[in-house]
């Protein structure tokens, strides 16, 4: 059995790496760009989709929030003339959220620094410990239900 301490130091670790790199990203977003990761998040998530779009409901759940939280994000970048929103042809009341052309050149111009961005956070590493690293948390197992585990936690 491993060591929970050991588990926990490796999370620990991993945590302190992941939000480092997404604060770093953040600061560097706002700075050349005046938009925020979670904003990056929905153009990302709005490009990967293509000109079909998406419904709201997909959109929160690509970006892993609440549909308010997505209405929040939107509307600045709809604002802005980066997004759109229009009803679905299928529903009237579903609403399918889209990149403009100015979402789109904005989008590729920012995913082009963010990679940059990422890629010199991963830089010391060789490409044999980047492939090592992505193979380690492939592995890490998250269980879809520990509702019963831990309760006593925390």
């Amino acid at each position: 059995m491993k060591n929970d301490r050991d588990a926990l130091r490796a999370w620990l670790t991993l945590l302190t790496a992941s939000n480092a790199l997404k604060k770093s990203v953040d600061t560097a977003l706002r700075g050349e760009y005046g938009l925020s990761i979670s904003r990056f998040d929905v153009l990302s998530a709005l490009d990967r989709a293509g000109p079909a779009g998406l419904r709201a409901g997909a959109l929160s759940q690509r970006l892993m929030v609440t549909e308010g939280n997505t209405t929040q994000v939107t509307a600045p970048l709809m604002r802005d003339g980066l997004v759109k929103r229009a009803p679905s042809p299928e529903d009237g009341r579903v609403a399918i959220f889209r990149l403009t052309r100015k979402g789109e050149n904005l989008f590729k111009r920012m995913a082009a620094d963010h990679r940059r961005w990422v890629a010199g956070a991963f830089s010391q590493l060789s490409e044999s410990e980047l492939a090592l690293l992505k193979k380690l948390l492939g592995k890490i197992q998250i269980s879809a239900d520990r509702s019963d585990e831990g309760k006593d936690a925390a």
